[in-house]
C-alpha cells in the first residue's frame, strides 16, 4: 500500500508518529473547508487483497456462449454501493439473453457491454451471480471492468482527534470517507 501525505505536511512527523502536522507550523489548515491532506493507493495482483472477487465462466454453446459470472466479498466489514460490473460484449450480435440474474442489468449497443448493476454488496449480500447467452467466443467477455463506492474504507486509517499546533486541546472535527476505484479489471 502506497501512502502520501498533502506537500504541505510535516513528512516525517507523519512517518514517525502517525500525526498529520503543516511543515510550517506558522500555518493552519483552513477551517470550514474540505482539505485533502492523506491519500493511499493499492495496486497488486495479489488476489488475497481483493476485496470483491469476480469469476466468469464462458463456455461455447452451438448459438454463441452461455456465460456465467459470480462475485463474492471477501472484505466483509465492506459495505459496496452503486457497483457496476460490466462485461463486454461482442459488437452486431444482438442483445444478450439473460437468464439467472441477482440485480438488474442494462445491454448498451453503443458501447458493446452488458452492465450488470448491484445497490448494495455487503456482509448480507455477499455473493450472487449472472447467466447470459450470446454469440460470441470466450475471449470476447474480458477484460470485465468494476466500479463501486463505499464509505468505508480498505485500509484501517482514522482521524482520532485533532488538536492545536501549540497545544493539547482539541478541536471539534468532521471527517468523510470514500473509498473509490480508479481501475479494477478481471483480466
Amino acid at each position: 500500500m502506497i501512502i502520501s501525505t498533502h506537500p504541505n505536511v510535516d513528512k516525517k512527523l507523519f512517518t514517525a508518529e502517525s500525526v498529520i502536522g503543516l511543515k510550517n507550523p506558522e500555518k493552519s489548515f483552513p477551517l470550514n473547508n474540505d482539505v485533502g491532506v492523506l491519500k493511499w493507493r493499492l495496486q497488486t495482483t495479489d488476489e488475497s487483497l481483493i476485496p470483491l472477487t469476480i469469476n466468469c465462466w464462458p463456455s461455447e454453446s452451438g448459438t454463441g456462449c452461455d456465460v456465467n459470472i459470480e462475485y463474492e466479498l471477501q472484505e466483509e466489514t465492506l459495505e459496496l454501493n452503486d457497483v457496476v460490473i460490466s462485461i463486454p460484449v461482442p459488437s452486431g450480435v444482438g442483445a444478450p439473453v439473460i437468464g439467472d440474474l441477482d440485480g438488474e442489468y442494462k445491454h448498451d449497443s453503443r458501447r458493446n457491454v452488458l452492465e450488470w448493476c448491484l445497490p448494495v454488496i455487503d456482509a448480507n449480500n455477499k455473493t450472487g451471480s449472472l447467466e447470459f447467452s450470446v454469440a460470441g467466443q470466450p475471449n470476447d467477455f474480458f477484460p470485465i471492468s468494476v466500479s463501486f463506492v463505499s464509505k468505508r474504507n480498505y485500509c484501517d486509517i482514522q482521524v482520532t482527534k485533532v488538536t492545536h499546533v501549540d497545544g493539547d486541546n482539541s478541536i471539534r472535527f468532521s471527517s468523510e470517507t470514500s473509498f473509490v476505484v480508479d481501475k479494477y479489471e478481471i483480466l
